[in-house]
C-alpha cells in the first residue's frame, strides 16, 4: 500500500469515528442533558473507550459544540456559502435553501431544539456556542452580502442587517414547517416548488424585481 492509500484510509477511518462520537454524543446529550451527560456515557455509547474519546475532543463542552456544527452548521452549508460570490448567486442561494430544508428530514431534527435550550442554559455554552459557531458564520454571510453589494448587481444596504433579516425568515419558516405538520402547504407542495418560492421572496421581495425596476425609471 502506498503512502498516498495509507493516508487517505487514515482520514477516512477518522472521519468515520468522529461521526461515530457525535451520533452517540448527539443521543447522550438530548438524553441525559449537556449537565448530567458525561464522558463514560458517550463512550459507552459509541461503543468506545473513553480514551478514543478525548482523542477527538478535548472536553464535553468543545464535544457538545462539535455536535452543533456537524449537525445543524455542517460543511456542505458552509461550503455552499464560500461558492455564492463566485458562482450562480440565484443557483448557489437556493442550494441553501435545499440544505435547510434537508435538515428537516434528517434523523436528528427531533434533537436540535433540545440542544438548543441547552445552549441557552448555561453561560460557558452559550460563550462558546456564539465565538465559535454563531459568530463566525455570520460574519462569513456578511462577508459575502459585502461584496455582493458592492458589485452593484444587489442591493448596497447593511450587511449584518441583512444576513439576519434572511437568517430569520428561513429559521422562521423551518419552524412553521415544523409545527403546522403534514397538512402545511410547505409539506403538501413540491420541493422545487417550495425553494423557487423562497429564493424568489428573499432575493427579491414581495414588490418583485420588475416593479422595483419600474420604480427606478
Amino acid at each position: 500500500m502506498s503512502n498516498l492509500a495509507r493516508e487517505e484510509r487514515k482520514e477516512r477511518l477518522t472521519r468515520l469515528r468522529e461521526e461515530q462520537i457525535l451520533k452517540a454524543a448527539l443521543e447522550v446529550f438530548s438524553e441525559k442533558g449537556f449537565g448530567a451527560a458525561t464522558i463514560p456515557d458517550i463512550a459507552g455509547n459509541a461503543g468506545l473507550a473513553v480514551g478514543s474519546i478525548y482523542n477527538y475532543f478535548p472536553n464535553k463542552r468543545e464535544l457538545f459544540v462539535a455536535v452543533i456544527r456537524h449537525f445543524i452548521l455542517n460543511m456542505p452549508l458552509m461550503n455552499l456559502i464560500d461558492d455564492l460570490p463566485n458562482g450562480d448567486f440565484p443557483t448557489v442561494f437556493s442550494r441553501i435553501l435545499q440544505n435547510r430544508l434537508n435538515l428537516l428530514d434528517s434523523d436528528e431534527i427531533s434533537h436540535i431544539p433540545f440542544l438548543m435550550s441547552e445552549v441557552q442554559r448555561d453561560p460557558g455554552l452559550k460563550e462558546l456556542w456564539y465565538t465559535e459557531l454563531l459568530q463566525p458564520f455570520l460574519s462569513k454571510l456578511e462577508n459575502v452580502y459585502d461584496f455582493l453589494g458592492k458589485s452593484g448587481e444587489y442591493r448596497d444596504i447593511n450587511p449584518a442587517i441583512t444576513v439576519r433579516i434572511i437568517g430569520g425568515t428561513i429559521l422562521g419558516f423551518l419552524m412553521l414547517k415544523i409545527m403546522e405538520g403534514e397538512n402545511s402547504p410547505l409539506n403538501t407542495m413540491p420541493r422545487e416548488k417550495v425553494i423557487a418560492a423562497m429564493a424568489d421572496f428573499l432575493l427579491f421581495g414581495v414588490k418583485g424585481q420588475n416593479n422595483d425596476r419600474k420604480s427606478k425609471e
